[in-house]
């Protein structure tokens, strides 16, 4: 799973979070639309396993999946100055 450095960049409000089952603060996750794509960085979770990202607001587990490095270099590359690497 890629993840930010620091999730605290991407938000503008203090979240309270929950442990979540799948995502964690930080992951960099893909949005598929009809008319395009999103990548978004998870800014809060739910213990149910709903998340707030960055980009699109809620989301479930469903509708997302882990961002990979060609996703972000099409969708967002000025994202892979903020990601942890190794």
């Amino acid at each position: 799973m890629l993840q930010v450095t620091n999730y605290n960049k991407f938000r503008c409000f203090e979240y309270e979070n929950e442990p979540s089952p799948k995502y964690q603060l930080g992951d960099v996750l893909f949005k598929h639309y009809e008319d395009g794509s999103e990548i978004g960085v998870v800014i809060q979770t739910f213990e149910d396993g709903d998340f707030r990202t960055d980009m699109w607001g809620m989301s479930s587990e469903s509708e997302v999946r882990p961002a990979d490095i060609e996703d972000i270099k099409l969708w967002r590359p000025k994202l892979m100055e903020d990601l942890k690497i190794g």
